[in-house]
């Protein structure tokens, strides 16, 4: 919705952060972080592809989920990958 997170995306984020949790914190952070991406870039397409307004309401929870399988997938290896950039193990 325009004005925020409708209470079906919350409901879903909060069983979506506690299984990434649970998965570990490189799943967490990076299927937070993918998600946000995913649907920004959606929504960036949409706009520049003018099927959506502003002020259109766009679903965020395709994309949360969609995240989230990147986050089990990808997010130990991303993870260690990051904190090695800083010469962190």
């Amino acid at each position: 919705s325009p004005r925020g997170m409708g209470g079906g995306d919350i409901k879903l984020a909060a069983l979506v952060g506690l299984y990434l949790g649970w998965c570990g914190w490189g799943a967490l952070v990076v299927g937070a972080f993918a998600a946000f991406l995913f649907g920004g870039v959606f929504s960036i397409v949409l706009l520049l592809l003018r099927r959506a307004r502003r002020t259109s309401a766009i679903p965020f929870g395709p994309w949360m989920l969609a995240g989230a399988w990147f986050g089990i997938a990808l997010g130990e290896p991303l993870g260690r990958w990051y904190v090695g950039l800083f010469g962190i193990r």
